[in-house]
């Protein structure tokens, strides 16, 4: 995938210097966030357990590595996992579309186009930044 101006994004990122890494933070979790509200359309919901535990949290920045996770369970996140990987023809989910790879699924939808997102993003908290 080829992104657009990645040479002006590079030259903006370089000048906003430390700016240029809460950008980055900011629309990797905003990024992240509309995964998990995709997937919120895609977990199984039969007692409504495990769709009230996902969770995205904030990003941890070390350096200019800006990492965000999100994921489902919590104290259940063994039964999260489980359902996660339930792949079978014999599970009957109760709620029509939703089913195993609720989280994988969503990420990999979102995925061809993320980086495109991400870079104008970037570009929107620069400018919001004063870059």
């Amino acid at each position: 995938m080829k992104i657009k101006h990645t040479d002006e994004l590079r030259r903006k990122l370089k000048a906003a210097g430390p700016l240029a890494v809460k950008a980055l933070a900011s629309a990797a979790l905003e990024e992240q966030e509309k995964v998990m509200a995709l997937s919120q359309d895609r977990v199984p919901v039969k007692y409504k357990v495990l769709k009230g535990s996902g969770i995205v949290l904030s990003p941890k920045v070390r350096r200019t590595r800006v990492t965000v996770v999100a994921g489902y369970g919590g104290a259940a996140s063994a039964y999260a996992l489980k359902v996660h990987e339930m792949l079978g023809e014999n599970v009957q989910w109760t709620t029509p579309g939703t089913g195993p790879k609720y989280l994988e699924s969503a990420f990999d939808e979102r995925a061809p186009h993320m980086p495109r997102r991400m870079a104008r993003s970037i570009e929107q908290h620069l400018e919001r930044l004063g870059q």
